[in-house]
Parts: structure tokens; sequence; C-alpha cells
């Protein structure tokens, strides 16, 4: 998710204050944002990877939700595989 949107401060504080986020997926948004790697994320916060991407699919599915109904949310990029296209390159 990362990759799919820029995260500039005014993007993510609109994110968190539109999709009600809970705790938990407020510090995910936020570390990710601040370029913590999936392992680093569940080693600081005691959960497991599947965990934090279970998570992470939560935070895309409610941002394309409120990305909607506001034009400060840039939509996420996508490729035509579904995955983002830096992503397939790696």
């Amino acid at each position: 998710m990362t990759n799919e949107v820029i995260w500039t401060k005014l993007v993510l504080e609109r994110f968190i204050q539109l999709a009600n986020l809970t705790e938990e997926e407020e510090i995910v948004i936020r570390t990710r944002a601040a370029g913590w790697s999936r392992v680093k994320q569940a080693m600081e916060l005691n959960i497991s990877i599947s965990g934090i991407d279970r998570i992470i699919s939560r935070l895309r599915k409610k941002y394309d939700e409120v990305q909607r109904l506001d034009p400060i949310l840039p939509p996420r990029k996508r490729s035509v595989y579904g995955r983002n296209s830096e992503e397939i390159r790696e």
C-alpha cells in the first residue's frame, strides 16, 4: 500500500480521520507510511506477519471506500495484473 499511494502528511491525516481506523490500524498505516517493512512492524508490534497482512488488506478496503468521497485522497495505483507495477519489476 505504501507504493500505491504517495503518503503526504495531509493525505495520511485525512485518511485516518475519514476511515475511522482502530488504534492498531492507525499504528500500522503510520509505520507503513514511515517506511517500515512488514517484518519490522510484526516484530515491533508483536503481531504475526500474516496479522500485519490482514490489517493492510482491511486498510486497502477502507482507503478505497473513503477515497471516493474525498478529492484530497489520490486513487491507488493498480496494474493490469492487480498488483503494483513496481512490485512486478522487482
